[in-house]
């Protein structure tokens, strides 16, 4: 399991639209947005595996029309979030970001990001039975695998929101403030039109 639980946190923390989501939104929002949006993304990753344990790979196939369009939603509302943000004159932090309303906006967010990017489907359906024989699984130890990868991946999103975090405590002149709000702009319009293109 420590050689899955490490290979997960890799996986977690490599450059793609999860990562680069988390770090825009703990950039902008803070710590506690990025987690939230963290544990969304990380719930719609371990979909995937959940479906690779239960050895459901072919339900791909047959869910792939509802995952295309729920991609391309959560693709335009990524870019719409974007382009609001790049033409930020401030940087957007309000009392309303920590709404139970908003938190769960961020969580199902980060679970579309998370749910429907492809390079994940694709690590857990061909990297997974690198570490376990998916044809000999009992519930606990696939619940064990599941967690495992969890925590796994929701650490290493945790490590690029606290850097996210840092991020937005340093700044502090006007300047370097449009100059953030046109980079996660910017990073949040490129996650979208990584969801649609993948």
């Amino acid at each position: 399991m420590l050689s899955l639980s490490f290979a997960a946190f890799i996986f977690g923390i490599s450059p793609g639209p999860g990562t680069l989501a988390a770090l825009s939104i703990s950039t902008t929002r803070g710590l506690r947005s990025g987690l939230i949006l963290s544990a969304g993304e990380a719930v719609g990753d371990v979909v995937y595996l959940t479906l690779a344990i239960l050895s459901l790979g072919y339900l791909a196939n047959i869910l792939e029309p509802a995952m295309i369009a729920v991609r391309w939603i959560g693709a335009g509302y990524l870019i719409y979030l974007g382009i609001s943000q790049f033409k930020l004159k401030s940087l957007k932090i309000n009392s309303n970001t920590h709404s139970s309303k908003n938190l769960i906006k961020l969580f199902l967010m980060g679970f579309l990001i998370g749910g429907t990017n492809p390079k994940v489907i694709l690590f857990y359906l061909s990297f997974i039975p690198l570490f376990i024989d998916l044809s000999d699984i009992d519930l606990t130890t696939g619940l064990q695998i599941v967690l495992t990868v969890y925590v796994s991946v929701f650490a290493s999103l945790i490590v690029v929101c606290s850097t996210g975090n840092q991020i937005k405590l340093w700044i502090s002149k006007p300047k370097s403030i449009g100059i953030l709000n046109k980079l996660t702009g910017t990073t949040m319009v490129i996650v979208g039109i990584l969801l649609l293109v993948s």
